[in-house]
């Protein structure tokens, strides 16, 4: 009789701890960290994230941003005197299309860090 009795105590202490384990909450997962979410970016999200860094290694952020948006300014300004000037040929539309690849370049720079230098692969 005696083994029933501590076999249905020690019954009842397991669905107690099993009740107490059930209410903690899960424990926290720990977040990744920047390098972690470096890894995870795009080839061309790096590239940005690598110049961003470059240029704010030398400039604050306000300085930095300034010049991003002044430069492609003055690269669209060239695009268009390039295409009003010239007539159509090979030649010009790459050299257009290159000026305009540096142009969204110099925006994606400025758009990352005005928007809290994100790690995330889907802030473009």
């Amino acid at each position: 009789m005696k083994v029933k009795q501590n076999i249905s105590k020690k019954g009842k202490r397991l669905e107690s701890l099993k009740v107490e384990l059930s209410k903690q909450p899960p424990a926290p997962v720990p977040a990744p960290s920047n390098e972690e979410r470096k890894d995870e970016l795009a080839g061309w999200q790096k590239v940005i994230v690598a110049l961003a860094e470059a240029r704010l290694s030398l400039d604050g952020e306000h300085d930095v941003v300034f010049d991003m948006h002044r430069r492609a300014l003055g690269l669209c300004q060239i695009v268009e005197d390039m295409a009003m000037g010239q007539p159509e040929s090979e030649t010009s539309l790459d050299a257009l299309a290159m000026v305009m690849r540096i142009v969204q370049e110099d925006i994606q720079v400025a758009k990352w860090i005005s928007a809290g230098r994100p790690l995330d692969p889907r802030w473009y």
